[in-house]
């Protein structure tokens, strides 16, 4: 099945869109809620996500000023994921775990500190706030 996705209304009195930059290519995968492309209006630049997985044709060019509501680009979504780009995220996930025990073990060290002492002769010792003064 294509799937048609439109320009989303980013705002009640923006009628015309820009297309900033694709994040994907004609002919690339794409999962769902995947930012595909980032849109400037008048106010904000925007990403658009894509609206199911598939192969995506592209309908619109990066600087074209599109209307809110017109087509940018076509999801196949009866497309199946190419075997090839599942090779790619299984790396990627790999390097995630190698790098979380580096991440945790600053932390390991920042609860063996302990925290700095507060002296007894400052401002706030023995001084009631303005507030508690009233009561």
């Amino acid at each position: 099945m294509i799937l048609e996705m439109k320009v989303p209304s980013p705002g009640e009195s923006i009628k015309e869109v820009e297309i900033a930059t694709w994040l994907v290519k004609d002919g690339d995968y794409v999962e769902k809620d995947q930012a595909i492309a980032e849109v400037d209006s008048d106010k904000a630049t925007l990403e658009l996500p894509a609206e199911a997985s598939g192969i995506i044709t592209l309908k619109a060019e990066e600087g074209d000023a599109v209307a809110v509501g017109a087509v940018v680009c076509l999801i196949d979504t009866s497309a199946s994921k190419p075997s090839g780009s599942s090779e790619v995220s299984e790396p990627a996930k790999e390097e995630a775990k190698a790098e979380a025990p580096k991440a945790e073990a600053p932390k390991k060290e920042e609860v063996k500190a302990a925290p700095a002492p507060v002296a007894a002769t400052s401002y706030a010792a023995q001084t009631p706030s303005p507030a508690a003064k009233k009561y």
